[in-house]
């Protein structure tokens, strides 16, 4: 059965300084497909995560989810919130506990505070975090650093998830645990982009791996997407 079509790019361009990085980039992922992307550094892998999370503007081209084309990202907050994105150095905020940093961005989104918590303590209770809830991150192991990133990535229930370099930091048993969320998170519909430079990794939970080699992408299929 051929599945829905979630992220399309377009002759994706972008270049910083004069000088091209992503050079008429091209992709379409697949509902609750495990995409993997990999290159040599400095060929564009965050840049290409950080332009369809609009975090970057693009130069040229189009990104679509499910079809809709997301154009500036202050124009289409809707979309916007189709996409999460797991930072490599987790990017939690210090100063604000486990739920402070779980339910800052439904907030701003103006999330009902009864859904907020609802899906907050099903987030937790899913990622072995509720006895966590009130700690800092500076009382937490690297791995629960990890898991808090992926619950208030998840916690507006995008379509499609993204990770810069998710294992970098992480031991092996941890690396794996990292792995079972991931892949039950594409089991239940989610799309996962990830950048690694881990090539085990890549190859044990991709369904495909985009290589990413002067500012294009080479396709390696590895597995059937099964997700439903």
């Amino acid at each position: 059965m051929t599945k829905e079509i979630i992220l399309s790019v377009e002759n994706l361009n972008k270049a910083f300084d004069g000088k091209p990085i992503l050079k008429d980039l091209a992709c379409q992922i697949s509902q609750g497909e495990i995409v993997s992307i990999q290159g040599r550094s400095g060929e564009g892998k965050t840049t290409f995560l950080r332009c369809i999370n609009g975090l970057e503007t693009i130069d040229s081209g189009r990104i679509k989810i499910q079809g809709q084309d997301m154009g500036a990202p202050d124009k289409n907050p809707d979309l916007q919130k189709n996409m999460g994105l797991v930072f490599q150095s987790y990017n939690l905020f210090p100063h604000m506990t486990v739920w402070e940093n779980l339910s800052l961005a439904p907030r701003f989104h103006k999330m009902e505070e009864d859904l907020i918590k609802e899906r907050g303590q099903k987030l937790l209770e899913d990622l072995d975090l509720l006895d966590h809830q009130d700690k800092y991150p500076s009382q937490l192991s690297g791995g629960q650093r990890q898991r808090v990133a992926i619950a208030r990535a998840c916690i507006l229930n995008p379509k499609i998830l993204c990770f810069d370099e998710p294992t970098s930091a992480l031991d092996e048993e941890t690396r794996d645990q990292i792995q079972e969320i991931m892949e039950d998170l594409s089991s239940q519909g989610m799309t996962l982009l990830i950048v690694t430079h881990d090539k085990v990794f890549a190859e044990k939970i991709s369904n495909r791996v985009l290589h990413i080699e002067e500012g294009a992408f080479r396709e390696e299929v590895l597995r059937e997407n099964k997700a439903s």
